[in-house]
């Protein structure tokens, strides 16, 4: 059971990563045209022509091999894109060139149909009859080209989205009144369209200010104000530092505690009052027939026991002791 849970989990996974995978016709837009090429674009044998920009506006690479390109919308298969090569596998949000000299036996891309008076193109999928895009072609001038101001973004052949592919670009939602297209400042063959200068910060800030004093401000502002900072952290180390030294200075200076003083015993060996009254006590409870199991708790009374002790050292002593301390 397991096994066969296995199998069917990695034919789901396989089954999804084509789906992910799989490429859309729709994706595919013509993107710019040049009719009159007088000093741009060379192809690989060093000549100018016309030319005609597809852009693949999805996120995964589509295979052009196949797609039609005519002027005619009764001709729809006039010019096919050869299969067989590589380079018609077109990248995600990039660019693919056709060469329109009229002379297919010049190289691969080559159109066999020129531009010169044509008034409209459009691009077919493999199946020669839907039509995935067209463009309306102006009058032009030598060098200039015609295209969408934003890659692959504005007017295009509507499409039966749900049945042809899953993605539909957002920005086909909002189409300006030109469509997106417009004769563009320069030509951009096999890159974008988007040839606006974009201004720069410091252009920016010349615009607000073009006298340089809000920038002066600012700048001597920042200065200063980082060098405030500098000077509270500088100043709070500096007054711990010399507390600091002022306190080991005192503990330096400051006289030593007196050790506590042990306890004296004399010099000569004399025995104070305290051994002297111990040893009477003991003496005399000794001789009035005190139980010579008792001892006392006190660390000052002193118990001896005549038969045990009769050995030791207060024992021989204990001997030359009178019976009456007194007498």
């Amino acid at each position: 059971m397991k096994k066969i849970l296995s199998v069917f989990t990695l034919a789901c996974l396989l089954l999804a990563s084509s789906f992910a995978k799989a490429q859309s016709p729709v994706d595919i837009r013509i993107n710019e045209v040049q009719v009159s090429n007088v000093s741009g674009l060379q192809d690989e044998n060093g000549d100018r022509c016309g030319w005609v920009e597809l852009f693949n506006t999805a996120y995964g690479m589509v295979d052009v091999a196949g797609f039609y390109l005519t002027d005619d919308k009764a001709n729809p298969t006039k010019y096919m894109i050869p299969k067989g090569n590589t380079a018609t596998q077109v990248p995600l949000r990039k660019y693919f060139i056709l060469y329109a000299d009229g002379q297919p036996n010049k190289g691969v891309f080559h159109m066999n149909f020129t531009l010169d008076g044509v008034k409209n193109l459009y691009l077919y999928s493999t199946d020669g009859t839907t039509l995935l895009d067209e463009i309306e072609l102006p009058q032009m001038g030598a060098d200039q080209s015609y295209g969408r101001y934003v890659d692959g973004e504005g007017k295009h052949e509507p499409i039966n989205w749900s049945k042809q592919s899953a993605r539909k670009n957002s920005v086909d939602k909002k189409i300006a009144e030109d469509g997106g297209f417009s004769i563009l400042n320069h030509p951009t063959p096999g890159s974008t369209n988007v040839t606006t200068r974009v201004e720069t910060k410091s252009e920016k800030m010349k615009d607000m200010d073009p006298w340089g004093g809000i920038l002066a401000v600012t700048a001597m502002g920042t200065v200063f104000l980082c060098l405030i900072i500098l000077y509270l952290c500088f100043r709070q180390i500096g007054k711990r530092a010399i507390k600091k030294q002022a306190e080991e200075k005192a503990a330096k200076n400051a006289p030593a505690a007196p050790a506590a003083s042990a306890a004296k015993i004399p010099a000569d060996g004399a025995i104070n009052e305290e051994i002297i009254a111990a040893i009477a006590i003991a003496c005399h409870m000794y001789q009035n027939g005190v139980d010579s199991g008792i001892h006392d708790v006190e660390s000052n009374v002193l118990t001896f026991n005549q038969d045990l002790l009769r050995n030791s050292p207060w024992g021989a002593r204990s001997l030359t002791l009178k019976q009456d301390p007194g007498k």
